[in-house]
Formats: C-alpha cells, structure tokens, sequence
C-alpha cells in the first residue's frame, strides 16, 4: 500500500489484548444506544420538535454504532476490522451525515429555548450552526483526501467557534428562563463551556502539532486522495496505535449519543 507514492510504515508489533477489549466494550455500548434510541422513539412526547429530533438523533445513533462496529482512523487509513465496510471513504460519508444532523439537533434545541425565552434574535441565530458545522466537514474532508491535517484544525476550530456562540446564546436563554427550562438551559452552557475548552487546549493544539510532523511531500492531491479514501487501508490490531484515540471515540460514541437522545426530551415543542 502506498501514500502519496510512498510505502505506508509497517504497523508497530501487535499486542491486541487491550484493543479487543476496548472494541467489545465500544460495541457494548452502541448495542446499548440502539437500544436507548428506540426507548426514547417510544416515550417521546408527539410534538413536532420531538419528531424531528428523534429522526435526526436516529441517524446519529446508527451512525455512531457504525463507527463504533468499525473503528477507523481516518487519515493514517488504519481500520480495526478489514471489510470493505471499514472504508476510509464510507465511513466519513456517514459521519458527515450524522454530524450535520447532530448540529441540527442543537439549532432545534436553542430555537425552542430561545423562542420560550421570549429572545427572537437568538432563535433565528441558531439556524446558523448547521451551515457553519456543515462548512467545517468541508475542511475535513479535505484532510482526508489530502493526508493535510490542516484541515482539521480548521474543522475543530470551527466547531469550538460555533458552540462558543451557542453557549453564549444558552447563557441568554438560562438567565431569561426560570424552572425546568432554565435548568436544562444553564446545564447546556456548562456542557459547552467544558466542550469549547477542550477544543481549543486539546484537539486544535494536537491537529497542529500533527500538521507540524507532517511532511507536504506526502499529500495526495484530490483525485488520488480519494481513490486512496475508498480502497487504501490498514488492518491493525495494535494498542499503541489505538490507544491514543480510545479516549475521544469513547467519548464521542457513548456521551454525545446520549446527549443528542437527551435532546429529544427538551419540553419546547
């Protein structure tokens, strides 16, 4: 296999015991949220909001327990499982699905709170993060077929920019609301904050620290990054290359499906 006209390094040596653990693991949890996923189908409320969101959190779900079945790691085109359904290509397809429904579900969130908040400007300005988010797969997409991870600083730091401003926009709504809307308002400002920080003290500095020791005579342009995207990858086993990515595919995979299932339930419908 080759990048960029270059042999691919050879994986380290494979020690699996702790990787199989922590894909039995990830599994068990997607089996989990498929399940929490059709709960919350049958206990929400009949709204259109709810409606909408159970649709949208459906395909963040499924597409969660697909990742999940068949970790990946995008740019180094390593695949836990070798099947043609561990595609570089398919696999961000689908993510690109889910994360743009995933920002639908927020836009939903903050315009029925900010409606109920009695705040019009910050109801029409959640819309926005659906473009913005849907701006920031495009830069992802470009470090996929590039092996360029410039682009996904710029795809993280725009994601960090638009929860900045739903968390400002969250901040709004907690202090114009009272009761149970003011609760889950003031608890999404804190969930932001926490997110927005990571994003800029951890995942930005890591893409540029990794474009740092990147070297340009390794990109693909874009043709050829997308054949290598859709037939290129590297079955592995090994902890060493897994065990870096374990803490945010954890994360991403059980808490953010749980938080989009959470989202169902916001009584603003």
């Amino acid at each position: 296999m080759v990048r960029g006209g270059r042999p691919s390094p050879a994986p380290p040596p494979v020690r699996h015991p702790r990787t199989t653990a922590w894909w039995q693991a990830l599994s068990g949890i997607a089996v989990l949220n498929i399940a929490l996923w059709f709960a919350a189908r049958s206990g929400a409320p009949e709204t259109e909001y709810a409606v909408r969101q159970i649709v949208l959190a459906g395909i963040f779900t499924a597409v969660c327990a697909y990742r999940s079945f068949l970790p990946r790691i995008d740019l180094e085109r390593y695949v836990l499982v070798d099947s043609p359904w561990s595609s570089v290509f398919l696999g961000r397809a689908a993510a690109t699905v889910a994360e743009i429904a995933f920002a639908a579900q927020c836009a939903l969130v903050l315009r029925g709170l900010a409606t109920a908040a009695g705040l019009p400007f910050v109801a029409s300005a959640a819309w926005a993060a659906i473009p913005l988010l849907a701006l920031a797969q495009v830069f992802c997409w470009y470090s996929v077929l590039s092996l360029d991870h410039t682009g996904h600083a710029i795809e993280e730091s725009i994601w960090g920019g638009t929860h900045a401003l739903i968390g400002l926009g969250l901040g709004a709504c907690a202090y114009a609301l009272s009761g149970t809307l003011g609760t889950i308002a003031f608890l999404g400002l804190i969930l932001e904050v926490g997110y927005v920080t990571f994003m800029f003290t951890v995942d930005v500095p890591m893409y540029l620290e990794r474009r740092r020791r990147g070297r340009p005579e390794d990109h693909l342009g874009p043709g050829e990054g997308l054949m290598d995207a859709m037939t290129r990858r590297v079955a592995t086993r090994d902890w060493t290359i897994w065990r870096p990515e374990t803490a945010w595919l954890t994360g991403y995979f059980s808490g953010a499906v749980w938080i989009s299932l959470a989202m169902v339930f916001v009584p603003v419908g």
